[in-house]
């Protein structure tokens, strides 16, 4: 049975948690009396506003500034979306909650016991409006947890860790698993909420090393590990890509990595979007550091294409242009997932999308 109160973390993971202002940084308040276009006015110049009241209000002039960007900067397509989303940023992060005693100082909302486990320390401070509705979103998924499919337990992703929300690429993955003998070595890049490790559990691989540069993500899957009473066939370790892992000589590695190019800012960012270089780098690794009989094996999805965002696929560049690796097998798979109400233009991207399994190996030296 989880845990509603997670174990006290291991030093070396160094959790990662919303920063904090102190009180007198964000002197401005919302009340249910402010005019809303005027606060709306002095947050497009710069000023921080902190709700006051009731939980309430703060949600409703949140909806309200939400419908007055959506108007402004209506979403048509991925690029819009954008737009828009950077707008919402950039409004968001001037809006702030006072917690005091670990709690929301607003009438009727929500508590959150991370308030207390994050902060010990601090008792009257300021955390944006919308790091704290994150982090009561993160609360519920690591509650409740996520049964993926194929596996008979669920995973119960802690704060600030990257789970998917999509299932394709992972039954991809596991049919994969099952098509083939167990490894004796594995590895796991990039683990985020450890699903793909638990999948490799499953299917007999005993020996496993997860990597992931998001100490809270490592912290999660430890978690997860020692519910499951499996710990001691997986070695955690935190860094990017190979440097932590010189030296192994695993049979088999998987890495699921960002699917779409954009400029990163956080861990959370740095699991979904790639920056330029990226998987150069990454192949550059592989190919210096892997043993030749290693099999690489790649979940990716071509949405940045279906999308048009970018006409480059990263795997086929890397193939096509390059001499280090052959591409033993392919695997694609539709998306199934249908938009969310509001999203209608992502059914044309999902209808051209595809979930994508490669497989690679080092190519062998010519004579």
């Amino acid at each position: 049975m989880h845990e509603n109160k997670p174990r006290p973390a291991p030093t070396e993971f160094k959790l990662q948690f919303p920063a904090t202002k102190p009180v007198e940084e964000v002197p401005a308040h919302i009340t249910a009396a402010s005019n809303n276009r005027q606060v709306l006015k002095q947050l497009e110049k710069g000023e921080k506003f902190c709700f006051e009241g009731t939980w309430g209000t703060a949600m409703d002039f949140y909806s309200w500034m939400k419908k007055q960007v959506n108007q402004h900067y209506p979403i048509t397509d991925y690029a819009s979306s954008r737009i828009n989303r950077v707008k919402m940023v950039q409004l968001t992060e001037k809006l702030f909650i006072r917690i005091h005693n670990h709690h929301p100082d607003l009438a009727k909302a929500p508590a959150n016991p991370w308030l207390r486990e994050f902060y010990p320390h601090q008792s009257d401070f300021m955390l944006q409006f919308t790091d704290y509705l994150g982090m009561n979103g993160a609360r519920q998924w690591y509650e409740k947890g996520i049964l993926y499919p194929g596996l008979n337990h669920r995973i119960h992703p802690f704060y600030g860790t990257y789970f998917p929300t999509r299932t394709e690429h992972l039954e991809l993955f596991d049919q994969w698993l099952a098509d083939n003998p167990p490894f004796k070595k594995a590895m796991d890049m990039g683990t985020g909420c450890g699903v793909l490790t638990f999948y490799m559990i499953k299917r007999g691989i005993n020996h496993i090393t997860a990597t992931d540069i998001n100490p809270n993500a490592l912290y999660s899957v430890a978690q997860d590990l020692a519910k499951n009473g499996v710990a001691k066939k997986v070695e955690l370790k935190a860094g990017p890509f190979f440097r932590e892992t010189e030296g192994e000589t695993p049979d088999f590695l998987i890495f699921n990595p960002p699917w779409l190019p954009r400029d990163t800012h956080t861990t959370i960012d740095k699991a979904m979007y790639y920056e330029p270089g990226f998987f150069d780098e990454f192949f550059r690794q592989a190919h210096a550091t892997l043993p030749s009989h290693t099999l690489i094996s790649i979940l990716f999805s071509n949405f940045a294409q279906a999308a048009g965002i970018s006409t480059e696929h990263p795997i086929e560049k890397e193939i096509s242009l390059q001499n280090r690796f052959v591409l033993l097998e392919k695997h694609t798979r539709p998306i199934r997932q249908k938009p969310s109400p509001g999203k209608n233009w992502l059914e044309k991207i999902r209808s051209d999308e595809k979930a994508e399994l490669w497989i690679l190996q080092k190519q062998s030296p010519k004579a």
